[in-house]
C-alpha cells in the first residue's frame, strides 16, 4: 500500500496538479461529498476546507490515525472559521486585531463597534481566498445588512490602513518562505483576488511570535496572513488548507516537492 490519498471536492486546482506531478500514480482523490467509501492509504492529505459548509469531510477521517493525516483534523477543524481561530487565538495570546461576530451579537453592540472603529473589514466567517471581504463605514454596513437579509455568517474587524501585510509559509523541517502582499484593488491582498507579492523577511522582532504560533497550532505545513502596522503585529488568519501557487511562481521554489519529501514520504 503505497498510495497518497487526497482528501478534495475541487480536483483541478493548481496545488493538485502539481501533486500529481510531482507524485503521478501515487496519488489517489477522495471526494468525502460524492465518493462512498474511503481508501486505505499511506497517508492522507486534506485539501478541503470549511467554505463548503460541511464538516463531512473531517467525520470521515476521524477514525483514522492522527499521524496519517497532514493536517490532523482538530487541526483543521481549530482553523477552518474565522471566529473559532480568532477565539483560539485570544486563548493562546496571539497577537490579533478586535473583532465581533455578527450571528448572536446585538445590534447596539455592532453599533458601538463602528463607534470605535469607524472603517471595519466585513468578512464571511467560513470565507476562502479573499471573496466577501469590504469594508464599510457605519452608513454602509446598514445597507449591506439589508441586502444580506437573515445570512450574517460573517464577522467584524478594524480595517488597518497603510499596514504591510505578509504570507508566512511554513512546513515542518523547513525553513519558511515569506511574501508581502499588496492588493491591485480591493482590500484582499489575496493571489486570486490579482494581489502582487515580493519574496521579503518576516522582521526579526516578530520572529519568535509567529514561530510561538507555528508550534502551537499543530499544523505540519500551513501559512499565516499577518499584517504590520505601527509597529505593531496582528495576526489575520492561520490557513491550514493554503494555496502554493503565488509562492512557487514568486519564490521560485518547488513547494509541492518540498511539501511531499518533507511530509509524504
Amino acid at each position: 500500500m503505497n498510495k497518497i490519498i487526497v482528501v478534495a471536492k475541487n480536483k483541478q486546482t493548481y496545488f493538485i496538479k502539481r501533486l500529481m506531478e510531482e507524485l503521478g500514480q501515487r496519488v489517489q482523490l477522495f471526494d468525502p461529498w460524492s465518493d462512498f467509501l474511503l481508501p486505505e492509504g499511506q497517508r492522507y492529505l486534506v485539501r478541503t476546507t470549511g467554505v463548503y459548509g460541511s464538516d463531512l469531510d473531517l467525520l470521515m477521517l476521524k477514525a483514522l490515525p492522527a499521524a496519517a493525516v497532514i493536517n490532523p483534523p482538530e487541526v483543521l477543524r481549530r482553523f477552518r472559521s474565522k471566529d473559532e481561530q480568532y477565539a483560539w487565538f485570544e486563548a493562546q495570546d496571539v497577537p490579533c486585531l478586535p473583532w465581533i461576530p455578527l450571528p448572536g451579537t446585538e445590534p447596539l453592540v455592532v453599533e458601538k463597534f463602528f463607534r470605535l472603529y469607524p472603517e471595519l473589514l466585513v468578512k464571511p466567517l467560513r470565507g476562502q481566498g479573499g471573496w466577501g471581504i469590504e469594508v464599510l463605514s457605519w452608513e454602509k454596513f446598514r445597507t449591506w445588512k439589508k441586502q444580506r437579509g437573515s445570512d450574517l455568517s460573517y464577522l467584524l474587524q478594524p480595517f488597518v490602513r497603510g499596514g504591510r501585510e505578509f504570507r508566512y509559509f511554513f512546513m515542518d523541517g523547513e525553513a519558511p518562505l515569506v511574501l508581502e502582499r499588496q492588493p491591485r484593488s480591493g482590500v484582499a491582498a489575496n493571489f486570486r483576488q490579482n494581489s502582487q507579492a515580493v519574496a521579503a523577511t518576516l522582521p526579526q522582532e516578530f520572529q519568535k511570535a509567529i514561530e510561538a504560533l507555528v508550534t502551537a497550532s499543530g499544523a505540519s505545513y500551513g501559512a499565516i496572513d499577518l499584517i504590520v502596522s505601527e509597529g505593531q503585529i496582528s495576526v489575520l488568519e492561520l490557513n491550514a488548507v493554503p494555496g502554493v501557487e503565488q509562492l512557487e511562481a514568486v519564490s521560485g521554489e518547488n513547494v509541492v516537492r518540498r511539501l511531499v519529501h518533507r511530509l509524504l514520504s
